[in-house]
């Protein structure tokens, strides 16, 4: 299964815009949407590697199987949640202090992210018009036409930055354009650079806003918190009106004597954050931070960046921080990719790593190599940290300068051309080829635990294994598995098996094998046996959202495990109380693979000891 694929088409399919919270349990993407009514779930039901989509308790489920993790782990990030691993149904907690600070953020980063397209546009025509000079066409009426339409993105950002951030707050978009529109008005500008403006007696800060980036954000927030509350002054009959009219006079006069100069000052720091990097041993300081970069990609720490980057683009009109230090980290995980896809001898992740490095190398797109290989490899995740940490040194030595906004790759390597200095070009391809090649070679050094071939391994298991029965792992009557109060059980959708309703509170291994997933709620055990079987016991219905209590562990991941051994013990009383089914399925999760056959022993409301036979498994 292409994970990442299957990630993107569901983002896709579901919209980013539309997830509130995400996480997962043993077989099932688990999401909160804002509207499911925009998703079609046929559309869902089609992506290859979905087995189903279900609707319970104010989830929307996709259901995956034993892959799912990995499906997870492959989505955004603005989508995942930071655990990753466990599933919470609980209500949103009250927010302290790290709470706001992360809400912050996100709103700073999302809101620019969205504004990059215009950004990048305009940036790499900047470039072409660099690349025009060169050749002595400038001035031309060609020439210049190019020259309005690279100006027009930076000119007019604090309008753009209005509209993306009014979409991540959910005020009014239209409204917040009007506001930061106000920053840039010819008579504004015009005022401020002779005798200045007061309103109400109170002077208004007189600087530039054109091409300004903080302040469009502050007036994008206060106008979401002035509008609420203009929406209960005025009568209903009185809205169309009243309402726009109140929230201008009352948003833009804050914005223009407190918020928008407190943007600015917040934009000259910034700046002098660039610039105090870039003096204070330069070398040693581009190392450390490309060095990191890798992990601060992986953690989604790499956007605390982009403020100082979009201020750097609006101001100077070049990036001597981010980008450059992109430059090295994106080359040097591409390289380690490469290296993995000619190391392996795993055929489907050989293809997986080269076409991650294809796209990190030629379009520095990372995530792909970042998260399907080299985070699961360890080793080479290390390689590539030290490729773009010595490239960083040279990034420090060099002063290299991004004159463009682009993720740096082979295709977007222009943006590095200087319309003053034109040993940047160079100097940047240099850090390219060094960060390629310390990583390469250092994956090789390094090495790394090949993954197995499954396909391959389950082929072998194909041929060597005979019919064989599994065990019961508890005491209790049999119910079919068609008829669990469950349609991913009842319909097969993760396998084939049966289902008991217990009547003693523990679990036994029924098979000898190794402990899979012993989930952390111990709601559900996933085995391999020593035969090939990957076997599912799932105590009760959506027990889940217990959380663990009723439940107690006696295994844990990674354990080898004999038929008869105690796996777990869950209180069936105190679950029913809570209101939920304590109906059992074992499922046989990995059939298709295994080309093999479930067949019952046992007969529905028939009665049934632990360890006794209970399914015949046959090629």
């Amino acid at each position: 299964m292409n994970y990442k694929k299957v990630a993107e088409e569901i983002a896709n399919a579901i919209g980013e815009d539309n997830f509130e919270h995400a996480t997962h349990c043993m077989s099932r993407l688990r999401f909160v949407l804002k509207d499911e009514s925009k998703v079609d779930d046929e559309s869902v039901e089609n992506i290859e590697g979905v087995k189903g989509v279900m609707k319970q308790g104010g989830q929307y489920q996709i259901i995956i199987g034993g892959e799912v993790a990995n499906v997870f782990n492959a989505l955004p990030k603005t989508i995942r949640n930071t655990s990753g691993e466990e599933e919470s149904n609980k209500e949103p907690k009250k927010k302290d202090l790290k709470g706001y600070l992360t809400s912050i953020f996100n709103y700073i980063s999302g809101s620019l992210v969205a504004a990059l397209p215009a950004i990048i546009g305009c940036g790499m025509v900047k470039l072409v018009l660099v690349i025009i000079g060169m050749v002595g066409l400038d001035g031309t009426p060609t020439y210049n036409v190019l020259n309005i339409i690279a100006d027009t993105g930076f000119y007019f950002l604090p309008v753009i930055i209005a509209f993306t951030a009014a979409k991540k707050l959910n005020t009014d978009i239209v409204l917040s354009m009007v506001v930061s529109a106000v920053l840039i008005h010819p008579m504004l500008i015009e005022a401020m650079s002779g005798d200045g403006l007061s309103f109400l007696g109170m002077p208004i800060y007189s600087t530039s806003y054109t091409a300004a980036v903080i302040p469009p954000l502050f007036a994008a927030w206060v106008l979401s918190v002035v509008l609420p509350v203009v929406d209960k002054l005025t009568p209903g009959w009185s809205k169309a009106i009243f309402k726009p009219l109140l929230a201008l006079i009352i948003t833009v006069p804050i914005v223009l004597i407190i918020f928008a100069p407190l943007g600015a000052i917040i934009g000259v720091g910034l700046t002098q954050i660039t610039e105090i990097a870039q003096q204070f041993s330069p070398w040693l300081t581009m190392a450390v931070l490309s060095a990191l970069m890798p992990l601060l990609i992986i953690t989604g720490m790499h956007h605390a960046f982009d403020p100082i980057m979009f201020t750097n683009f609006a101001g100077p009109g070049f990036d001597g921080l981010f980008l450059p230090l992109m430059l090295a980290t994106n080359f040097a995980l591409g390289a380690a990719c490469l290296a993995v896809g000619i190391k392996t001898k795993n055929s489907n992740f050989k293809s997986v790593a080269i076409s991650s490095a294809i796209s990190a190398l030629m379009a520095g797109i990372t995530e792909p190599g970042l998260f399907g290989v080299l985070l699961r490899l360890k080793k080479p995740l290390f390689a590539a940290m030290i490729g773009s940490g010595v490239a960083g040194i040279f990034v420090g030595i060099f002063n290299i300068k991004s004159y463009a906004l682009a993720s740096p790759g082979i295709i977007s390597m222009i943006q590095f051309i200087s319309p003053e200095q034109s040993s940047n070009f160079i100097n940047a391809i240099i850090v390219a080829v060094i960060a390629s090649i310390v990583s390469f070679i250092a994956v090789f050094v390094l090495g790394f635990k090949d993954l197995t071939d499954k396909k391959a391994n389950n082929n072998e298991n194909s041929k060597r294994n005979h019919g064989h029965q599994l065990l019961s792992p508890m005491e209790g009557v049999i119910v079919p598995i068609e008829e669990v109060n469950d349609a991913t059980f009842s319909k097969k959708l993760l396998g084939d098996g049966i289902a008991i309703l217990p009547t003693v509170g523990k679990v036994y291994s029924p098979v000898d094998g190794k402990i899979q997933v012993m989930f952390k709620t111990g709601h559900a055990i996933g085995i391999l046996s020593d035969k090939g079987d990957e076997i599912l016991i799932h105590v009760g219905i959506d027990t889940v959202k217990l959380e663990g209590n009723g439940f107690t562990p006696e295994i844990k991941d990674g354990d080898q495990v004999k038929a008869g051994d105690l796996l777990l013990k869950f209180d069936i009383e105190y679950i029913m109380s809570q209101g939920y089914d304590v109906t059992t399925p074992i499922v046989v999760t990995n059939l298709s693979s295994t080309n093999k056959k479930v067949t019952s022993l046992l007969k529905e409301n028939e009665s049934v000891e632990k360890l006794q036979p209970m399914i015949e498994m046959k090629p």
